[in-house]
Formats: structure tokens, C-alpha cells, sequence
């Protein structure tokens, strides 16, 4: 059984799928190259959104800060929730 098969909802397996490929993009520079604040809220937000509704992680999109929401909006607008898992292997 795959590790995120038991989503409690479709949008809550989107937003994890976001939060590995916010930083999976960053670490193959295709997010932020050029810039290192945007590139590290982004990663932060990534870790954030893959432990949505766990014990230790954030319950709501709300608790994103400023510059971790800005990344997230940018991830939205140029790839959408419905982009695939991004690999590491290219």
C-alpha cells in the first residue's frame, strides 16, 4: 500500500502531490533559480503542505506565511493542483 493511499479527500492528495513537487522543482531549479528567499519559502512550504492534517503538521492553507503563500500561488498559476508528481530522475 502506497504510503499517501489513504487520503481522507481527493483535494488533501493535491496538496501533498503540490508539496512534494514545490520541492522537487526547487531542488532541480526550475522554481526560483536566482532567488534564494523565494527558493527557501518555497521548500518551506513544501515540507509544510506534505504534512497537512497530520499530528505534527498544519491544519489549514491559512497557517502559510506571506512569502510561503506567494510560492504557492506561483506553483498554482504555472502548474496547477492537478500537475503530476514531478521525478528527481531527469
Amino acid at each position: 500500500m502506497a504510503l499517501y493511499e489513504n487520503f481522507v479527500n481527493d483535494n488533501e492528495e493535491k496538496i501533498v502531490r503540490m508539496g512534494r513537487n514545490l520541492i522537487t522543482l526547487c531542488e532541480l531549479n526550475k522554481l526560483y533559480p536566482k532567488d534564494d528567499d523565494m527558493w527557501n519559502a518555497a521548500v518551506t512550504a513544501g515540507n509544510k503542505l506534505v504534512t497537512i492534517n497530520t499530528t505534527y503538521g498544519m491544519k489549514s492553507l491559512s497557517e502559510l506565511k506571506t512569502k510561503e503563500a506567494k510560492a504557492v500561488s506561483h506553483y498554482l498559476d504555472k502548474y496547477g493542483l492537478d500537475h503530476e508528481a514531478v521525478s528527481m530522475v531527469q
